[in-house]
């Protein structure tokens, strides 16, 4: 029934020595699947087409890439600028305002690469500081980022944890983690592979640190709070700011190790600093 070439034909049954028995209505095949090309779309409808298949890919469409090009934006930054390309109106000004990334400071210059690293070198100290650390080749920007990078990396570790998996290479370091995406970061972070800011000597290995950090640069709030509506640069900005600002009523800030509470965060933060339950757990080489 199902090897005719015929698109219309009249199926017979043969019941044991009878004469076949010819149904008395016709079963039509299903036509063809037409695939459709997007080349055969109007030059505009294609275009469009083309543009949300690659946001779906997570590509930047060519057009974006031409507009970059002539207004010469940072193509290392690529991603970034089509993200918030909302934000940028590029072709009312000459250059755009890119801003200090230091707490407290106001200065801001034109957009160029590297414009900031003079800033940073004669105000805010910036160097490359090598780790030093067994198994770590990991290189600060600033004496305040290589001590971050030594407290949070080499130093209070977690509670053992029956889910981390995945331990880190290096027989030196401790650390294990649940994922791989994490595990490799991680390793990252050892060998010094970074994604680098354009306009400033900051660095990361995590390519969504360097978006947040390019946030600062060009003045990006686009995470709002809720209560207050007062705007972020990232994500843990706003977690921060909630906890300390819009606690519940009635709700203490709780020590996760101890079980100390305290319904001041001053008071909190000075606990978490000498907290012997912590500190037990200290990794500090």
């Amino acid at each position: 029934m199902y090897g005719s070439n015929n698109k219309f034909f009249k199926p017979k049954i043969i019941l044991g020595n009878k004469k076949p028995v010819e149904l008395s209505f016709t079963i039509m095949k299903a036509p063809e699947r037409k695939i459709i090309e997007i080349n055969k779309f109007p030059k505009k409808t294609r275009k469009r087409l083309e543009e949300k298949d690659a946001e779906r890919n997570g590509s930047v469409p060519a057009k974006f890439v031409k507009i970059a090009k002539k207004f010469g934006l940072e193509m290392q930054h690529l991603d970034f600028f089509y993200k918030n390309r909302d934000s940028f109106h590029w072709e009312s000004k000459e250059r755009t305002d890119i801003h200090c990334s230091e707490n407290g400071c106001n200065f801001t210059v034109k957009e160029v690469k590297g414009c900031l690293f003079e800033h940073m070198i004669n105000f805010h100290n910036y160097e490359d500081i090598p780790c030093g650390k067994l198994d770590c080749f990991f290189i600060g920007y600033s004496e305040k980022t290589l001590n971050l990078h030594r407290a949070t990396f080499h130093g209070h570790g977690k509670r053992p944890d029956e889910k981390a998996v995945y331990p880190c290479p290096y027989l030196s370091c401790k650390s294990s983690f649940r994922h791989p995406s994490i595990l490799r970061r991680h390793v990252d972070t050892h060998e010094n592979r970074v994604y680098s800011c354009s306009y400033c000597q900051y660095r990361n290995s995590a390519k969504c640190r360097l978006a947040e950090h390019l946030n600062i640069h060009f003045d990006i709030k686009k995470l709002v709070c809720d209560i207050c509506t007062r705007p972020f640069y990232n994500n843990n900005d706003l977690t921060h700011h909630k906890s300390r600002s819009h606690k519940a009523e009635g709700a203490d800030f709780e020590c996760i190790d101890c079980g100390f509470s305290a319904p001041a965060y001053k008071s909190f933060k000075v606990h978490r600093s000498i907290c012997k339950e912590r500190l037990k757990h200290s990794r500090i080489l």
